[in-house]
C-alpha cells in the first residue's frame, strides 16, 4: 500500500508594520513614507521635492512647523500637512 504524502504546511511570518503619522515623531527620528494624507496639489509638490512613498526621512527639528530632511534637502512642514503624512519608523539596532 502506497503512502499519500502531503505536503506539510509551512508556517507564515506575518510581520506586522507599525505605521504613525509623520507628526508624532521625535526630533531625530528615521522613517520610510508610506503615504501622503493631503490634496493632490499638496501632494503633488510634495512628490516634486522629493517627499514620496518609499522616500526616507529624518526629522531635524519639530516646534512650531517640523523640519525634516529629505535626499538632503531640509523641508518646513506645517502641522496640518505632516499630520497626513504616514511613516513607519525605522528600528535602531541597540
Amino acid at each position: 500500500m502506497l503512502e499519500s504524502t502531503k505536503p506539510t504546511p509551512t508556517p507564515t511570518h506575518q510581520v506586522v508594520m507599525a505605521t504613525c503619522p509623520l507628526a508624532n515623531c521625535a526630533p531625530g527620528s528615521q522613517a520610510t513614507v508610506v503615504g501622503l494624507g493631503c490634496s493632490p496639489d499638496e501632494g503633488c509638490r510634495l512628490r516634486a521635492l522629493g517627499l514620496y512613498e518609499g522616500s526616507q526621512v529624518c526629522v531635524v527639528e519639530a516646534r512650531h512647523c517640523m523640519l525634516v530632511d529629505v535626499r538632503g534637502t531640509r523641508l518646513a512642514l506645517g502641522n496640518d500637512l505632516t499630520a497626513g503624512i504616514t511613516v513607519q519608523l525605522e528600528r535602531r539596532s541597540a
